[in-house]
């Protein structure tokens, strides 16, 4: 998750998705709302798909909402993470995550929801790969790009 505003507002968002392999048809799995910037960012890009939103912070939630509501964005759909997770078998083609935390937390929960050949992409500050990836074990590594001056996206393929 990220922690402040102000690194909120140096994130590249066109580097992350010149980065990750996203096409404008593919229904993306977004957890962490940042505030609206990555729901925003990702439902713009899939015009033709969806985004399935999943944050647990109740004001990032309020934030996000107001935000989707004031740009008609209908393709996101805002979950609150503290809730169970359904998602449909075989039905997400990437998923991005803010957090490894989150990942580390969430992974067993949409495990089964991922399509044959889908994408993984953790925006971190602190590479916990060796640490986390092994719950795991088909994923590969892609790429680790630098963001900005603090995070990095660590990319895999399944």
């Amino acid at each position: 998750m990220i922690e402040s505003t102000e690194f909120i507002a140096s994130i590249d968002t066109h580097k992350i998705l010149a980065t990750i392999p996203i096409m404008p048809y593919q229904t993306i799995m977004c957890m962490g709302a940042e505030k609206g910037l990555f729901p925003v960012l990702f439902g713009k890009f899939v015009f033709d798909g969806k985004v399935v939103v999943f944050e647990s912070n109740k004001k990032n939630i309020t934030e996000t909402n107001k935000i989707l509501k004031k740009i008609n964005l209908g393709n996101v759909k805002l979950n609150d993470l503290s809730k169970t997770i359904k998602i449909p078998q075989n039905t997400i083609d990437g998923i991005f995550v803010s957090d490894w935390e989150v990942y580390k937390n969430t992974v067993k929960s949409f495990e089964n929801s991922l399509n044959k050949n889908s994408w993984l992409s953790i925006l971190s500050d602190i590479d916990k790969s060796s640490e986390y990836i092994k719950i795991y074990k088909d994923l590969k590594k892609d790429s680790e790009i630098h963001i900005n001056e603090k995070y990095k996206l660590y990319n895999y393929r399944y």
